[in-house]
């Protein structure tokens, strides 16, 4: 009995060591051993093929989408689109309008009354070529007209003028071309569109047919085209209309030139106006300090013996002429070549003209102004005239400068509270100013109304020649 219960107990022993105990119930199962979970999902999904866009960098595709799709927001791009359409539209009615008139004219010419109605047609040329002009600035061009010649009297002359027949062959030209180039312009939106909102869209993506997925393709793709082919086709027909009606490269030239020599000419005055200046200072100022020097010391050198109180009161009075020589020496190489201006640059050299001002001056100057050498040099000169003409002529308490970055250009304002009423006509030092401004191909206004304040701007471009600050 004994016997056999042992048997059985170890019998119960061998079986159980043999296998493995039984997990209590609602425990955890154990974590398979290494390399069983690959290969049971090996086996799990070898009946399956990879899906299609596995491995696909989706932060790649959502970068390229964004890029190619940005341009829909871009403000531009529609105003291109209007652009196009606007000229679709009113070219056509521009040379329908102007050919009924010309029928007019022309017709009554026979009977004298359409000779006095030539003028007024080409009148209203001219008004449809300044409307073309002016729908270009949409697109960003500015076209300056075309000089024509002047219509005389009774406006006969306008007939022989070849500037005049160019503005008819452009809206003659134009009422084919507006058409064409807004079609090209437009075709991916309206093949957008005509996808979006045409016939055979499927409700499910799983039932859509083939033709349609190549569709919904196409118009993917001429979604971000768009506004691309608008703005090439709108910049393309603004192109030509510049070409028709704007100057050409050679009246463009001829002003140039004419530009040029006034400004030599302004040039030449300005100088000759500094160097004037600058020997009046020098015989008035330093030379005469030089002569009373020289005269102290001989004084001096006399007295040295009979009355040494007085040699030494001599020699004081040539050292205050030799400190104030030197004040004007330096006060006229700064008219001539500012040093500050290379060695601390703008903003230290503007403090120092201002420094020993009469009246509190108020000196600011942008960081990070990189303007080339020539521009840098016409701030500060622009700026030490003006300073010097508010402490000379206005009558002033305050004043300030302020010199800041303008796009493309740096901005020069200089403003006093004082009596105003300055002649921008008259006066060397607003011709000096002028001419230093119009040497960097800048602008200069003056307001200075009677009675203050008096306001001077100048815009030059940050950029001008070769050499760099």
């Amino acid at each position: 009995m004994t016997s056999g219960s042992s048997t059985s107990s170890d019998a119960t022993r061998g079986h159980t060591g043999g296998v493995s105990e039984l997990p209590p119930p609602n425990s955890p199962p154990a974590p398979p051993p290494p390399g069983a979970s690959r290969a049971g999902s090996s086996d799990a999904s070898s009946g399956s093929s990879p899906g299609l866009f596995d491995g696909w960098d989706w932060d790649r595709v959502r970068a390229v989408a964004e890029q190619w799709y940005r341009p829909l927001l871009d403000v531009d791009a529609w105003k291109a689109l209007g652009y196009l359409a606007l000229g679709a539209l009113t070219g056509p009615v521009f040379f329908a309008l102007m050919m009924g008139a010309g029928a007019v004219v022309f017709g009554l010419v026979f009977v004298a009354v359409g000779l006095l109605l030539i003028g007024p047609f080409f009148g209203l040329v001219a008004v449809f070529a300044r409307a073309e002009r002016a729908m270009a600035r949409w697109v960003g061009f500015d076209i300056p007209p075309r000089p024509v010649g002047a219509a005389g009297r009774l406006g006969w002359r306008t007939i022989t003028d070849p500037e005049r027949w160019r503005q008819v062959g452009f809206l003659a030209v134009n009422t084919l071309l507006a058409p064409v180039l807004f079609g090209f312009g437009s075709f991916a939106h309206s093949l957008v569109v005509q996808v979006v909102f045409g016939d055979g869209q499927a409700g499910g993506f799983l039932t859509v047919p083939i033709s349609t997925l190549l569709a919904l393709a196409l118009a993917a793709v001429a979604l971000g085209a768009a506004p691309r082919l608008a703005l090439f086709f709108a910049q393309l027909k603004a192109r030509i209309t510049a070409w028709f009606l704007g100057p050409d490269e050679l009246a463009i030239a001829r002003q140039r030139v004419s530009t040029l020599s006034s400004q030599r000419e302004d040039i030449l005055d300005a100088v000759a106006a500094e160097r004037r200046r600058i020997e009046r200072n020098l015989h008035d100022g330093v030379q005469q300090q030089l002569v009373a020097i020289g005269l102290d010391l001989g004084m001096a050198e006399q007295q040295i013996e009979r009355d040494p109180e007085r040699a030494r009161e001599l020699l004081g009075l040539a050292r205050e002429k030799v400190q104030g020589s030197i004040g004007e020496l330096r006060q006229l190489g700064r008219g001539l070549h500012p040093a500050i201006l290379e060695d601390r640059g703008l903003d230290a050299a503007l403090s120092a003209v201002v420094s020993g001002a009469s009246i509190p001056i108020a000196v600011h100057v942008d960081p990070d102004l990189d303007l080339s050498t020539d521009v840098a040099e016409t701030v500060y000169f622009v700026a030490n005239e003006a300073v010097a003409n508010v402490l000379k002529h206005a009558a002033a308490r305050t004043a300030s400068v302020n010199v800041s970055r303008n796009a493309a250009n740096v901005r020069v304002v200089v403003h006093d509270d004082g009596e105003g009423g300055v002649d921008a006509t008259k006066g060397t030092g607003i011709a000096g100013i002028r001419a230093r401004v119009h040497a960097v191909d800048g602008s200069l206004t003056i307001s200075s109304p009677t009675g203050g304040p008096t306001t001077l701007v100048a815009e030059l471009p940050r950029q001008h020649g070769d050499r760099d600050v």
